[in-house]
């Protein structure tokens, strides 16, 4: 069986249920979904294999926010910037549009109107320009399809994916996003974690786990896996996650309706009970049952995984 439910408990209820699915990358390919921000380790390799992090001066850091669907922290905004300043550009030439920081702390932190900068994929975007600049590709229209930027994404993407030319659509940052089995997107992860996407995807592997809170944010699924176990995780808007271990496993979790309430207890899940992993410490804990809370602050539910009859 691979499918499970997330229910939603009150007063020791079901109230209401997220199903969900996942595969591990020797799995059938009936389930797809779109990878979304899950492709973002895959969409930066062109930039790993061209150098241009020696080029430009730039670290491991920069590479995983490039990698990320990042909290707009401080700290997460610098590395942008210094991304985008290696390559002589400012925050206007990103294309992916302002919005609110993702880390809840850093939201209400913020001070001001949210810039571009602060958007989530803000840093695949600087990385990918500063691919442009690198390989002396037009920085105007670099979201379109027909751009090389985004061809050789698309091309990185495929290749990992072992999809040829994986249906694309228009993800929430202006960037083309791909339709592909979950079983492929975890094939994907198994070769990126275990070494099997050559020395670009080695680099892209080990620069997300020595830097997880600048995958995304502490608190964040993602962030969380990387810190407690030894695994590459990113997630994808809609419900998505994929997860790599040094062993070349993978797996990728979608829940059917896109709630990402549901995602973090179904992750935690499939880590312990498909791959085998022990799973320890609060913060995984907490991800595994979060608490329902009144508008008091009281705890008055939680969520659970439930596994489908």
């Amino acid at each position: 069986m691979s499918a499970g439910r997330v229910v939603v408990e009150r007063g020791g209820r079901v109230e209401s249920e997220h199903r969900f699915a996942w595969r591990l990358g020797d799995g059938d390919h009936d389930e797809q979904a779109f990878a979304r921000s899950a492709a973002k380790p895959l969409q930066a390799l062109p930039a790993v294999h061209a150098g241009v992090l020696e080029r430009l001066g730039l670290d491991d850091r920069h590479l995983a926010l490039a990698c990320a669907s990042h909290g707009g922290s401080p700290e997460h905004v610098a590395r942008v910037a210094e991304i985008l300043a290696a390559c002589g550009l400012g925050v206007g030439d990103l294309a992916c549009g302002a919005a609110p920081p993702r880390d809840p702390v850093a939201a209400t932190a913020l001070r001001g109107t949210p810039r571009r900068i602060h958007h989530n994929c803000s840093g695949k975007h600087a990385l990918g320009l500063a691919l442009c600049v690198v390989e002396g590709w037009p920085v105007d229209g670099y979201l379109e399809a027909t751009h090389p930027l985004q061809r050789a994404m698309a091309d990185a993407v495929a290749g990992a994916l072992g999809v040829e030319a994986p249906a694309q659509a228009i993800d929430g940052c202006g960037m083309p996003t791909f339709h592909a089995p979950l079983a492929a997107l975890a094939s994907a992860f198994g070769r990126l974690a275990g070494g099997g996407l050559g020395a670009s995807g080695a680099r892209v592997a080990a620069a997300m786990r020595a830097n997880p809170a600048l995958v995304a944010y502490p608190g964040a699924i993602d962030t969380e896996l990387m810190r407690a176990t030894p695994v590459v995780a990113k997630i994808g808007a809609e419900g998505v996650i994929a997860i790599g271990c040094e062993d070349g496993r993978g797996l990728a979790v979608k829940v059917a309706d896109g709630a990402l309430r549901a995602l973090d207890p179904a992750a935690v899940w499939a880590v312990r009970e498909v791959l085998g992993l022990p799973i320890a410490g609060a913060a995984l804990a907490a991800l595994e049952q979060p608490a329902v809370h009144n508008s008091r602050g009281a705890v008055v539910g939680r969520l659970a995984v439930a596994m489908s009859s």
